[in-house]
């Protein structure tokens, strides 16, 4: 008999390719809309969780934009925030989706235990959520890097916008910030690993998780590695090493060395083999 799967944030880049992942899995996948379920809303979500009575909850859901975040909107506050610890209170097994920015960039590489050093609203919005439910026995974060994949829009992720931003540019040079160093991780490749935990979580599994690219790259990197591939000079990249004004990490590769002890770890894509796959 299929076990049943709330993902939220099933429409978003990460979320298209876990509900997919998923359903090859066998999962029967329930994975509403915003327009049927406004997900910062409590009541619409006890009504969700009464109809669809999941074994299992993904929850991909978020505002990543940094700079969306630091206002600290109650809306986002409530996706960020109030979402996750909301969900854990019911006690199904839930797998959160965490982000590399509760750190601080300073002293990579970072294990699993490492204490939380966010820099900016989104970074102690996510750490916020991590501390409220992270003991709970049933409950397993996931923490990725930025993350590119298959998207109707590039400008989706804040890797292949670069690509975007080249295109709109028409042949003109482009500053790509050269400062900041990420591992730029495939959506497939992170929800293959979701689907390997998934029937793990809140069993033997539970507590916090890495999973991440191992390839250093600053977005200027990244931009040069994209533009042959969409048709455009490598010369029209700019690096540019002004700090942002949201501030951001300078390197936040996280350690995966926990994931891997399981057996289960999924190894990630080439940056260049998954540009492929996506341009």
């Amino acid at each position: 008999m299929e076990k049943t799967v709330l993902v939220t944030g099933g429409s978003g880049l990460l979320g298209r390719q876990v509900v997919s992942a998923l359903a090859a899995e066998g999962w029967q996948v329930v994975a509403p809309t915003h327009a049927a379920c406004d997900l910062i809303q409590p009541e619409a979500v006890r009504g969700l969780l009464e109809s669809a009575r999941p074994a299992l909850i993904v929850n991909c859901a978020a505002e990543r934009h940094p700079d969306a975040c630091e206002a600290e909107d109650a809306s986002v506050r409530a996706l960020n925030v109030d979402l996750p610890v909301g969900l854990a209170t019911w006690g199904i097994p839930l797998l959160h989706i965490s982000t590399d920015y509760v750190f601080d960039g300073r002293n990579a590489p970072y294990e699993t235990d490492a204490p939380r050093c966010p820099l900016n609203a989104y970074g102690r919005q996510k750490a916020a959520a991590e501390a409220a439910i992270e003991a709970l026995p049933h409950v397993l974060i996931l923490r990725v890097p930025l993350l590119f994949g298959p998207t109707p829009d590039l400008r989706a992720s804040a890797a292949t916008v670069l690509a975007a931003n080249l295109l709109a540019a028409k042949g003109a040079c482009v500053l790509m910030d050269d400062l900041a160093i990420r591992y730029p991780t495939f959506t497939p490749d992170v929800a293959r690993q979701i689907a390997a935990l998934a029937p793990n979580v809140g069993r033997s599994l539970n507590g916090i998780f890495h999973y991440s690219a191992e390839e250093p790259m600053t977005k200027h990197l990244m931009a040069l590695t994209m533009a042959p591939l969409i048709g455009c000079d490598p010369a029209q990249c700019l690096p540019d090493h002004r700090p942002p004004t949201v501030p951001r990490p300078y390197d936040c590769h996280l350690s995966v060395r926990r994931l891997q002890q399981t057996g289960l770890y999924v190894p990630p894509t080439p940056f260049a083999s998954a540009l492929l796959q996506v341009l």
